[in-house]
């Protein structure tokens, strides 16, 4: 069987209360695509739905720590995070990477103890992309991988002909390399990006109609 689990490790902007203080006078960066990716959020909870599967996703701004980067690589930290004291990047790590990983690598043991085949999909937009629409990232040395994100790459073009598609490595030093380490078989970890020009302009095609097209071609 094929168990997937979605996440969006750049879902929200939000800076909790305690930490409003160290983050005053950036509130514009805060908002920006620096510190979330906007319809990221939007799209991974679509792709949820149709998959019904639970989303795992971030609930603070990644200006404070990044959940997309390898869990004990320094570059999870900003340079916001990076003014903190080591007693409050401790506890950040504690309440946010702890828990995300912890329930990250929970689901993916509950799946192998069933020996169910594991899909990670990490869900993000980003900016600059130009006419670039999605943007797929994955270990180009898992066959894996390649089958799934290429059989989803012909659903996609045989809805949409005129979509222009990418494809990018993932990076070694990120959440998803540290989870293939762990889990050398039976796990695969896609992301795929989205121009973030469609979810706030609507262009060069109109957000509903890219995440309609995106949610309902998703390899089964």
């Amino acid at each position: 069987m094929r168990v997937f689990i979605p996440t969006c490790e750049t879902a929200v902007c939000t800076i909790p209360e305690w930490h409003r203080a160290d983050m005053k006078g950036s509130e514009e960066e805060i908002t920006s695509p620096s510190g979330w990716s906007p319809g990221a959020l939007n799209l991974a909870q679509g792709i949820a739905q149709k998959l019904h599967a639970q989303l795992l996703h971030a609930d603070m701004s990644r200006l404070l720590i990044d959940l997309s980067k390898h869990p004990e690589d320094d570059e999870r930290w900003s340079r916001f995070s990076q003014k903190l004291t080591p007693d409050q990047r401790q506890r950040l790590d504690e309440r946010q990477k702890k828990y995300y990983l912890d329930t990250f690598v929970q689901r993916v043991e509950d799946a192998l103890k069933r020996n169910d085949e594991i899909i990670h999909l990490s869900v993000d937009t980003r900016p600059n992309l130009g006419d670039t629409h999605i943007v797929f990232s994955y270990d180009s040395r898992s066959s894996s991988e390649a089958d799934w994100v290429n059989e989803w790459i012909h659903a996609i073009r045989a809805q949409l002909p005129e979509v222009v598609i990418q494809i990018e490595g993932t990076p070694t030093r990120s959440l998803a390399g540290y989870m293939r380490t762990r889990f050398p078989a039976n796990f695969s970890s896609v992301q795929i990006i989205v121009n973030q020009a469609t979810f706030l302009e609507g262009k060069p095609i109109k957000w509903i109609d890219l995440k309609k097209v995106i949610t309902t071609t998703v390899p089964r």
